[in-house]
């Protein structure tokens, strides 16, 4: 079974694959064009269009796959990543001003990049890297009429992990509150409404506690009295506790 970590690697063996078969493919001609003047056939240029592509392409879905696969945990990995999606987009200028100066050639063949082309590799640039590095690659991408899509607007936020100090804590503070509501309920068995109040709102707070470390969601709709009610997670398990009597029920 191939693990996360084996995936990101077979990922960066494809992509350094991909770029050699690219660069080996075009090396030739630009030693042509600049030794000899002479111009690429439609078909060579079809070949590096659709070679630089693939290379492209295939860095740019891996930057969308890389956060699902929790490379971006690792800091120093995201960062030299970051640097090599800077790199690929400034080669991919280079590439686009390469095909478009052979437009006449290619004619009606050359693709046009969509408005968001290439965004995640921008958004990586742009979240991991100094400002004036990716404002300067954002400035080259304007001056080359190309998509800025990525720099322009962030992506969604990451669901961050609770911190296990959070959940130490949550657990922690449950028990406690649980055990004081459960104590108080043993040694006051036929409590006064005021205690009865307090160790309800005491055992709210402690299912409460325990219920935000368990993952899931959980959503409640309720009209109290003349007030309408919306809750999830923890408060939604508290205002239960609070607003519910089980044995009043029954009876």
């Amino acid at each position: 079974m191939t693990t996360n970590e084996q995936s990101v690697i077979n990922a960066e063996s494809d992509i350094e694959k991909l770029k050699q078969a690219y660069v080996n493919y075009l090396n030739p001609i630009v030693i042509r064009i600049n030794g000899h003047g002479e111009n690429p056939s439609l078909e060579e240029l079809l070949t590096c269009q659709q070679l630089g592509a693939s290379y492209f392409n295939f860095i740019e879905n891996f930057v969308g796959n890389s956060g699902l696969l929790g490379a971006h945990a690792n800091g120093k990995w995201v960062t030299g990543f970051a640097e090599t999606c800077h790199s690929v987009l400034s080669a991919y200028i280079v590439h686009v001003n390469f095909l478009r100066s052979h437009s006449d050639t290619l004619g009606g063949s050359l693709e046009k990049p969509n408005t968001s082309a290439y965004a995640n590799m921008q958004r990586m640039t742009k979240e991991y890297l100094p400002k004036v590095q990716w404002r300067e690659l954002e400035s080259s991408f304007k001056k080359n009429n190309l998509p800025i899509a990525g720099f322009e607007y962030a992506g969604a936020k990451d669901l961050s992990e609770t911190p296990k100090w959070q959940l130490v804590t949550g657990l922690i503070v449950g028990l406690v509150f649980a055990l004081i509501a459960i104590s108080a309920a043993i040694l006051i068995p036929t409590p006064s409404a005021t205690q009865f109040f307090i160790i309800r709102g005491v055992f709210a707070v402690a299912l409460a506690a325990i219920a935000a470390i368990i993952p899931g969601l959980l959503n409640i709709e309720s009209r109290f009295q003349q007030f309408s009610i919306r809750a999830t997670g923890a408060i939604a398990v508290f205002i239960i506790v609070w607003l519910v009597n089980p044995p009043a029920l029954v009876s």
